[in-house]
């Protein structure tokens, strides 16, 4: 797995240049504003070009027609119609690839491999794809997680490329999922600090026994944690030994956030409709359920401003990590000016600004605590990994 692993990683940035330049790839300029809340640290990425994406496509086709015009025709370059009609004919998750957006093959343990393929949000944002197609709204394998673990493992040792990852999972349309074919998503973050949900985890402790998911005690809606062996603890490259004990602490891991989710919910009735957000880092294996999907900006706050319609702010396992994606600077001052009185949809909605949208689009933290006598939702749960193990 090592060698494929750090193959896909040395690829990473020569893909998406040749990607952006072939126009096989899409990409829109945003610009990055860290904002503080609360004592908490959100980062918030602002592109504009998302208000008209029809505009945005044809001008980013333009730029690329017009670097083509002024490179060499040496008959290897692809040009955009070609590119274009390839994506209508084709998913990139099964054959014929779009060759530009295919980074490489994953192996596995035990034969079950992967693809890398080039997404086009943020810059070298890359999905890990399972070849036989599995919805996205049941829960990865253990492989599955095993394969995005050593990727952030291996490219934080990265001889020559070294960077910090972070992996997510949008479980099923009610989460962000926007594909329906199972595919786990990595990022790169911040080399030093990480995505922001890692510095909200500084000083928490499970308050329960090793192995075992807990609820984050401060945050303002349901936040299942699982904690995960000290990477630095790990051989580089790992080693197979390594490897087969990584998948069971991750399929223990993702059992344990998904039994303490579905008896959460069970418990108090909620819908299981909502579909539920996984992050992945070095250190944790964190789950949210999710109640909405997006939230509505109000109208109201946006009296003085261009965006005065605004569309509802969509937010998918990246809001929860503390990184959240707007359209316009107007969004961005909406979403920091929300009040209690804007979330009053949400009963148990206490918190305002960033937060706020974070637990309204969750389920209340207090869905979380167990009482004695509860033994988890061990039935619905098995049901739900059927297959996968």
């Amino acid at each position: 797995m090592y060698n494929s692993v750090k193959s896909a990683i040395s690829n990473l940035t020569p893909k998406f240049n040749k990607a952006r330049q072939s126009g096989a790839l899409y990409f829109f300029d945003s610009e990055v504003k860290d904002v503080e809340q609360n004592e908490r640290r959100f980062q918030i990425r602002i592109c504009p070009a998302l208000l008209d994406k029809s505009k945005a496509k044809a001008e980013a086709e333009a730029k690329v027609r017009a670097q083509q015009a002024n490179s060499t025709s040496d008959g290897t370059a692809t040009t955009t119609k070609d590119n274009a009609e390839e994506k209508e004919k084709s998913s990139p998750f099964e054959p014929p690839y779009v060759e530009d957006l295919f980074v490489g093959e994953l192996e596995g343990l035990e034969g079950e491999d992967g693809m890398v393929v080039l997404y086009a949000v943020l810059p070298e944002h890359f999905l890990l794809v399972s070849k036989v197609e599995e919805p996205q709204n049941s829960p990865p394998t253990p492989h599955e997680l095993l394969q995005a673990y050593n990727m952030m493992y291996i490219a934080s040792q990265h001889p020559s490329d070294p960077r910090r990852l972070l992996a997510f999972y949008n479980g099923g349309a009610g989460a962000g999922a926007s594909q329906s074919w199972r595919h786990l998503q990595l990022i790169s973050v911040h080399e030093r600090l990480g995505a922001p949900i890692e510095t909200w985890m500084r000083g928490v402790k499970p308050p329960g026994r090793q192995g075992e998911a807990f609820a984050h005690p401060s945050l303002p809606y349901l936040h299942l944690v699982y904690p995960l062996p000290a990477a630095q603890d790990r051989s580089f490259p790992p080693t197979e030994e390594e490897d087969e004990y990584m998948l069971g602490v991750l399929a223990k891991g993702m059992m344990s956030l998904l039994d303490d989710m579905i008896d959460a919910v069970r418990r108090n009735e909620g819908s299981q409709d909502g579909g539920w957000n996984l992050l992945i880092t070095l250190d944790h294996m964190h789950l949210i359920p999710r109640s909405h999907p997006s939230f509505p900006l109000p109208q109201s706050l946006h009296a003085d401003t261009e965006c005065k319609d605004p569309s509802p702010l969509e937010v998918n396992s990246l809001g929860y990590a503390g990184m959240l994606l707007v359209k316009s600077p107007a969004e961005l001052e909406a979403l920091e000016k929300i009040t209690s009185d804007d979330l009053k949809e949400n009963a148990d909605g206490h918190s305002q600004g960033i937060m706020g949208v974070l637990e309204y689009c969750g389920v209340p933290r207090h869905w979380g605590d167990k009482p004695e006598e509860a033994h988890g939702g061990a039935d619905q749960l098995m049901s739900a990994l059927k297959g996968n193990l």
